[in-house]
């Protein structure tokens, strides 16, 4: 036997190696989590505005008002901004807040206002 296999042996070894690999596995299985948490977020963020653009373009080509129709749309605990493009289009901006990078989340729909 070697003299460094000798002394590894005599200083413990691979004591304490499991709390180091308990630390790290903790550590990946956390930032597993939080990144999964926030594309999930980003997902339904995504679904909202796509979601309260639709409805606002909707309400739009019926001659009513879209903030009114986005409004309906999006939930109270989320802040969002309506602006029209163009008289048929509209843009719905959702700030989605809770996550660990604030996202802003934009989506543009326009319907025709007559059938073809």
């Amino acid at each position: 036997m070697s003299l460094l296999g000798r002394r590894w042996r005599e200083a413990g070894g691979d004591r304490g190696s499991s709390a180091i690999e308990a630390v790290a596995a903790i550590f990946l299985l956390g930032t597993m989590v939080l990144v999964t948490m926030q594309v999930v977020w980003f997902m339904v963020g995504s679904s909202i505005a796509q979601q309260a653009a639709r409805d606002g373009a909707r309400a739009l080509s019926l001659g009513q008002s879209a903030s009114v129709a986005v409004a309906r749309s999006v939930p109270d605990s989320t802040t969002y901004r309506v602006w029209y493009p163009s008289p048929d289009t509209v843009r719905v901006r959702v700030d989605m807040k809770g996550t660990i990078f604030p996202l802003q989340i934009e989506r543009q729909m326009t319907m025709p206002r007559t059938a073809s």
